[in-house]
């Protein structure tokens, strides 16, 4: 992916949350306004991914009818009705908003059922070399050789490393996996396919970093900032999670200083 279509994708990402005052909505992008509470009613706009002004809608009241809720499109000057499926969170502003718990994203998981769970499968994966177990199933690793990309040092104990969500779950939840449904919460917390959606790192580093965005935290590794911001925002693309200005301006400007 050149710099280009990254910055790009960098754009349509963010979002001024901080300006966010209370009586907004985030909303999704590709959003449909109804004229009247139910899909079945005229459809009065499609919030457009190539503009940021329509993200942000007035509310005009905060109990819903039937899952919709009515908001004023400030183009038209019109009135309409938004299922509460196409807004995304922001504290205080969502009627609906559920706040952050761990346990909501079930992890770690044994996906394929080979004893192996998500941090076990990652732990191998990651290893440089093959690794040792604990047990003759081959459930548990015991040993193994980790480089480990944020801090550029080497790890052989597996309690030294933790697997690391890049976008970690609650940075993620509050960018809009709140509104998922606890499967698709579950598949976020052990998704493989994309090998760089959870990383083996050192476990002291990782919870430095906690739940941060690039705009609070940067792995100590300046090598690896490059390759960190397009793993953050390939992520938040794929899963469609928005940035907040100041975590988008951050990734920008690392990317623009990126080869």
């Amino acid at each position: 992916m050149t710099r280009i279509r990254l910055l790009a994708l960098v754009w349509l990402l963010v979002f001024p949350l901080a300006a966010l005052a209370a009586g907004y909505l985030e909303v999704k992008r590709e959003a449909a306004v109804y004229s009247e509470p139910g899909k079945s009613s005229k459809k009065l706009t499609t919030v457009d991914p190539a503009e940021r002004s329509p993200y942000l809608l007035k509310l005009l009241t905060d109990k819903p009818v039937n899952g919709y809720y009515q908001v004023h499109l400030a183009k038209s000057n019109e009135k309409g009705w938004i299922y509460k499926s196409y807004v995304r969170r922001h504290p205080g502003q969502h009627p609906s908003y559920i706040a952050y718990k761990r346990t909501f994203y079930k992890h770690w998981i044994d996906e394929d059922g080979d004893c192996q769970d998500t941090r076990q499968e990652v732990l191998i994966r990651d290893a440089s070399g093959k690794v040792t177990f604990q047990d003759e199933q081959h459930c548990k690793v015991a040993k193994g050789t980790w480089p480990d990309p944020y801090t550029n040092t080497t790890f052989h104990n597996p309690k030294d490393l933790d697997v690391d969500h890049v976008v970690p779950l609650k940075n993620a939840h509050e960018s809009g996996a709140w509104t998922w449904s606890a499967e698709r919460k579950k598949q976020y917390a052990n998704y493989l396919t994309y090998e760089k959606h959870l990383l083996a790192v050192s476990a002291s580093e990782n919870r430095k970093k906690g739940d941060k965005g690039p705009d609070r935290y940067m792995p100590p590794n300046t090598a690896y900032h490059c390759e960190y911001v397009k793993v953050w925002t390939q992520i938040k693309r794929d899963w469609e999670l928005e940035m907040t200005e100041a975590e988008g301006e951050t990734v920008q400007r690392v990317l623009e200083s990126c080869n």
